[in-house]
This record gives C-alpha cells, sequence and structure tokens, in this order.
C-alpha cells in the first residue's frame, strides 16, 4: 500500500503545481480591458455630449436679411444709384397660387446681350442690374439664397449672368480686382444650362475667374433654390472659400481663394445682375425670354 499512497501524493502534488503556475494567466482580466477600452471611445462623456450640444445649437446659420417684391421693395433692399441698367426690363407680378407668389420678372428681349455693347451692335438692352447694401453692414462671410425660374423658351444659348455677392466696388465687365478696391461672385448660367460662379478676384486673368462649371445644371420652367456661401481670405493667405448648394444639395466647395490683400475690403451686398452674355451677338438669345427671382435670403456664416 505504501507504494501507491506514494504514487497518490506525488500526482496530486503534480497537479497543484499546474494548478499555481496557470493562475498568473488570466483570460477575464484580458477581456475587461479590452471592454473598458472599446466602452470608452464609443460612448461620449457626459461633459464632451453637452459640448457637442452646445455646438451645434450655436452653429447654425442666422437670417441677417430677406428680401421680397412687395410695394417700396428698392428702398427696403437699399438699392443704390450707381452701376445699374435696365429697371424697364424688371416688373413684380403676383402668381397668387404659385411657389412663390411675389417675384421680380427680368426680360431679355430677343437679341440682346451685354449691356456694354448695346450701340456697338445696336441691340436692345436686355436684364437688368443694381447694387443693394445691407443693412447688416460690410461682412466677413455671408450666405446669399434665392431662387430663380427661366421661362419654358428660353435658350441658354453661350451663357448669361445672374446675381452675387460684392464687395467694394463690384468689379465686373474686364475691371480686374487689385486686392483692395472690389470682389463680385455672380453666377452664370452656361451652355445647355450649365452653372458656375463667376467670380471677380485678383487672381482672374482679363475677365471673372469660371468656378464650378457643370457641377449643376438649370433646367426651364421650374424654380431653383441656388445658395452661395462666400468667407473672405486673410489678407496674405489664400484661404477665402465658396461654396454652393443648387436645390439643397451642395455641389461646390472651393477653397483656396483670395479676395483681398486688406483686412478692410469686405463683403457689402447682393449684386442683382442678369443678361446674355458675353459680348459679341454669338452669346444673344434668339427670342424674347425672362427669369423671375423671388425669396432672397441673407445668413450669417456660423
Amino acid at each position: 500500500m505504501k507504494p501507491v499512497q506514494a504514487r497518490v501524493r506525488g500526482w496530486a502534488i503534480a497537479l497543484l503545481a499546474i494548478a499555481t503556475s496557470c493562475a498568473p494567466v488570466s483570460i477575464a482580466s484580458s477581456d475587461q480591458s479590452v471592454s473598458s477600452s472599446a466602452s470608452s471611445s464609443a460612448v461620449p462623456s457626459p461633459e464632451k455630449t453637452r459640448v457637442s450640444q452646445a455646438t451645434r445649437s450655436t452653429a447654425q446659420p442666422r437670417i441677417l436679411w430677406r428680401g421680397n417684391f412687395g410695394r417700396g421693395w428698392e428702398q427696403r433692399w437699399g438699392v443704390q444709384q450707381r452701376g445699374g441698367f435696365g429697371p424697364q426690363n424688371r416688373q413684380v407680378v403676383s402668381e397668387r397660387n404659385g411657389t412663390h407668389p411675389l417675384f421680380l420678372r427680368v426680360r431679355y428681349p430677343q437679341g440682346s446681350i451685354s449691356p456694354g455693347t448695346v450701340n456697338r451692335y445696336n441691340v436692345p438692352l436686355g436684364g437688368s442690374q443694381f447694387f443693394a447694401r445691407l443693412p447688416s453692414g460690410p461682412q466677413e462671410s455671408l450666405r446669399l439664397s434665392y431662387a430663380v425660374r427661366f421661362s419654358s423658351n428660353f435658350n441658354f444659348v453661350r451663357g448669361g449672368k445672374l446675381p452675387g455677392l460684392y464687395g467694394g466696388t463690384g468689379n465686373t465687365g474686364g475691371s480686374v480686382p487689385n486686392g483692395t478696391d472690389g470682389f463680385s461672385t455672380r453666377f452664370m448660367w452656361r451652355q445647355h444650362g450649365d452653372g458656375e460662379v463667376y467670380a471677380y478676384l485678383p487672381t482672374s486673368q482679363n475677365y471673372g475667374t469660371s468656378i464650378g462649371r457643370g457641377n449643376w445644371r438649370f433646367r426651364t420652367g421650374v424654380w431653383h433654390r441656388i445658395e452661395q456661401e462666400v468667407t473672405l481670405n486673410t489678407p496674405g493667405q489664400a484661404n477665402g472659400r465658396i461654396r454652393v448648394w443648387f436645390n439643397g444639395r451642395q455641389v461646390l466647395n472651393q477653397g483656396g481663394l483670395t479676395f483681398r490683400t486688406v483686412q478692410d475690403l469686405k463683403i457689402d451686398g447682393i449684386l442683382f445682375s442678369t443678361f446674355f452674355g458675353g459680348d459679341d451677338p454669338s452669346w444673344a438669345t434668339p427670342r424674347s425670354v425672362h427669369a423671375d427671382f423671388a425669396d432672397f435670403v441673407v445668413y450669417s456664416v456660423p
């Protein structure tokens, strides 16, 4: 019996040694550390959640100005005397059951092109233009939003201008800015209704700079909502930006832009500018057409 007892005692000692040697390896401990790490990255702390909510609540655009076309609209818009043309081509129209019951209709007579070439080619004056200085005062960044509808018989031909923002003198017509005098960011329609931003910047060559051409397309006979957001650059840096939304969808986000070289040049208001052209008859509308404009809104940029 003694040899058997000795062998049993030996086995017990061996088993105890194995159990003792395995004790430091803790799978449960390893799982706990992974679970803890995953939990901390997936679920923000209450403090972080509050900060995120506060950021979202304060980052919403704020309406600075809204322009319609009721009685006395030109005074409310702050329409300036300088740089305008074609008041005879614009008319306030009421469409009681329409998407926009009151809007501004601008006419483009057959054969009309850029107003600067009317006498040269003996063509009618088409479209209209005016500068509207906003009551909010000069701004570093703004978002302009409005609705536009082209008549069902509209032929886009080679292109034409649409309203945008401006600063300073609101350079257009081949007057390239020098960084201290002004800039403009009108929209354009191009052939087949392709859209773009047509910006006069200090970096422009001879005429305006085409930005985002073809990123969206206008159609005739329907209302479109078009928005542009302009953020000016820091003087000495090319960090300006233009963003565009078309019918609620962002279609352009262009950075690396230079609008100015001095700090006191800012966004002053709306350049309502629309006509066919281009400055030669190849841009002219082949028939008399019109475009409708409504619900202009200017927002702050968060």
